[in-house]
């Protein structure tokens, strides 16, 4: 898979993530919370993981 085409993927996945995980939190319920909470998680790992694979790219 072309590097190019996984940085806009992981920028999508992180901000579904992101949408995900809020809404999870927002419901208020335990069991909704600890899941949106997961995601939330999840997010920075991808997140974080998107952010390297710009930063380690020379396209600017």
């Amino acid at each position: 898979m072309n590097i190019l085409l996984l940085a806009p993927l992981l920028v999508i996945a992180f901000l579904g993530l992101l949408l995900v995980g809020r809404a999870q939190v927002a419901k208020g319920a335990n069991t909704a919370t600890a899941n949106g909470a997961t995601l939330l998680a999840l997010a920075v790992v991808v997140g974080v993981l998107d952010l390297a694979l710009v930063v380690s790219l020379d396209v600017w």
